[in-house]
């Protein structure tokens, strides 16, 4: 590295062209394109190191402090590197981003720059076997001891914990308070002892989520992210910060990114091109990408002009959600009977049928499809919100 992030003074065009020149020297000539996870991050530091990344968060917290345009093209321009890119939708996008609006100055200057970089991997400890959407009804409890707080339960579905050095969790701090306001957010160190993480084997064959057992875990008095109590506040704006970076691209990476280029020549490799179904899904793949980035550039902009998104970003988690399912259904139809029934070396086969296995996921991470379509109609749309049901003592609404 010749210089400093903050020495770096360049124009959106100079940056793709530095960006590009890069990428093309560090991974373009790369003959494996499975990479593992310490490679990646290897790959995010040195980007980092160069002030390739982080780009339009605050140079007191490790970032470039830049225009929302940049992060635009550097989503455009790392789209066909996806596979050497270290995943951090999770630990930027909805971590980072959470802990920036309500960590403490010195959470912040602690664990911002490290996230930022690669060197700290986070994740979310919010789902429960007894609290899935209802995150409301969590159980998890945290104790305060003296100047320790003492964690006990169980969390499930979460993702990428093997890989994680901390989390956000949701816990239950004060069970005499109302469900809502009894709860708060922690930081949890993963390495803690007490912490135990169990993969969960997906019908994918893979283990990208986990259940996490935390037996009295004893975490420092300053874990708790804003206030004790005001867990649920952080929650939602957690959950916004998730579908704005499932769908609006604010950390690069996206699902259905670089989908319509592998596609497209995939299908010319097996000669179905032609074919009016597949054709007609990849004009829908390419129809739903370009929706996908207009819809995450605005919502990058308003952002970056201290706008709130809000529900708005539940409008590009359902279009994440379809996109996933297009993407799906295009490699099946492109695959064919491959994909059902594949050599052993055939990876590209077994991928497209993993895919076609996951994709249902993108339409339950991060609040249902379902909720979200509530949250547009009740909070964008303005209509009555749904009547609750009723009890049997309850006469009935004329």
């Amino acid at each position: 590295m010749t210089s400093t992030r903050s020495e770096i003074v360049e124009t959106p065009s100079e940056y793709r062209d530095r960006l590009t020149r890069w990428l093309e020297a560090n991974l373009a000539g790369r003959t494996s394109r499975v990479l593992d996870e310490a490679e990646k991050r290897e790959i995010a530091q040195q980007m980092y190191d160069e002030g390739l990344t982080a780009l339009t968060w605050p140079e007191q917290y490790g970032g470039r402090g830049l225009p929302g345009d940049f992060q635009t093209v550097y989503n455009e321009a790392v789209a066909q590197y996806d596979w050497a890119m270290l995943a951090t939708t999770v630990t930027i996008g909805i971590c980072g981003a959470t802990l920036s609006d309500f960590g403490t100055e010195e959470q912040k200057l602690r664990h911002l720059p490290r996230m930022l970089r690669g060197d700290e991997r986070w994740t979310q400890l919010l789902s429960e076997p007894g609290a899935g959407s209802d995150l409301a009804s969590v159980s998890t409890r945290a104790v305060r001891e003296g100047d320790r707080w003492i964690v006990n339960g169980q969390k499930v579905w979460t993702s990428s914990a093997v890989e994680s050095h901390y989390a956000l969790a949701l816990v239950r701090t004060d069970p005499t308070a109302p469900a809502r306001r009894g709860v708060s957010m922690m930081i949890v160190d993963l390495s803690a002892p007490g912490v135990e993480i169990r993969p969960l084997r997906e019908m994918t064959g893979r283990a990208a989520f986990n259940e996490v057992f935390l037996n009295d875990v004893s975490l420092a008095g300053d874990s708790i992210l804003g206030s004790p109590g005001e867990g649920w506040p952080i929650l939602l704006r957690m959950l916004t910060h998730e579908r704005l970076a499932l769908s609006a691209g604010t950390t690069g990476r996206r699902m259905d990114l670089e989908a319509f280029p592998r596609l497209l020549e995939l299908a010319k490799a097996r000669g179905n091109v032609n074919s009016g179904e597949v054709r007609g899904l990849l004009s829908e793949v390419f129809i739903q990408q370009k929706l996908l980035d207009l819809l995450g550039s605005r919502m990058r902009t308003a952002s970056e002009f201290g706008l709130s998104m809000g529900p708005v970003g539940s409008i590009g988690k359902v279009g994440a959600a379809k996109a996933a399912r297009l993407v799906a259904e295009a490699g099946i139809a492109i695959g064919g009977n491959d994909t059902q029934a594949w050599a052993a070396d055939d990876e590209t086969s077994a991928e497209l049928a993993r895919t076609l296995l996951h994709f249902p996921s993108a339409g339950i991470a991060g609040g249902t499809t379902e909720i979200q379509k509530n949250t547009i109609a009740e909070r964008l749309l303005g209509l009555p919100r749904e009547p609750l049901p009723q009890s049997p003592t309850t006469p009935p609404v004329k």
